[in-house]
């Protein structure tokens, strides 16, 4: 897996969790400052991301984004 990178998620590309549980990415531009992005785990759980793909701001999560 690599380093997720927003550009690339933008245009469709592939995304997991760092724990390799697909993502389906739903929207770049929640209104909220610190988590904009919103993913689907598994086609089961609703998870807020930062802008760099991490599901905490201040600690690493096995749901923090990669790409496939």
């Amino acid at each position: 897996m690599k380093e997720f990178n927003l550009k690339l998620a933008k245009n469709g590309a592939k995304v997991c969790t760092k724990d390799g549980k697909s993502v389906r990415l739903l929207a770049f531009d929640r209104e909220n400052a610190s988590f904009p992005i919103v993913g689907l785990i598994e086609n089961r759980r609703v998870c807020c991301y930062t802008i760099n793909g991490k599901f905490y701001i201040d600690k690493d999560s096995e749901n923090d984004l990669r790409m496939v």
